[in-house]
């Protein structure tokens, strides 16, 4: 068995170049500008975990999680939020609405590798 497989997509380059930097070693991580291109990558290609911005233009976070939990093919994927916004009714919704995590930016690597690991071992 390969690495884990993680789908990040957040419309800021240097947010995308970090989580590469910080998660390349331990798992196979691709990223995306938009939930667009993230979407079309899932339903063409497998993977573990996606990691989420809340808050992009054309397509927000909303949209993209709501998008994979009406897949079939991709329905069970955990989505973790990484996000600005501290809006506690958001955050309550997009968990009952299937988000299975939140993170605040600015990031913490090893609070972002913890969850990351909690939810990979959860969700086999």
């Amino acid at each position: 068995m390969g690495k884990p497989k993680i789908v990040a997509i957040d419309d800021t380059p240097f947010i995308c170049d970090t989580l590469t930097a910080w998660l390349k070693g331990t798992y196979e991580i691709r990223t995306f500008l938009s939930g667009k291109e993230g979407l079309q990558h899932l339903s063409d290609n497998d993977a573990d975990l996606v990691l989420l911005d809340y808050e992009m233009p054309s397509m927000t976070g909303y949209e993209v999680l709501m998008s994979i939990r009406t897949n079939k093919k991709i329905n069970k994927i955990p989505v973790i939020f990484l996000t600005g916004v501290t809006n506690e009714r958001m955050e309550e919704e997009m968990m009952e609405r299937g988000a299975s995590d939140f993170i605040r930016k600015p990031l913490d690597l090893t609070v972002l590798r913890q969850r990351i690991e909690k939810q990979l071992k959860s969700n086999p």
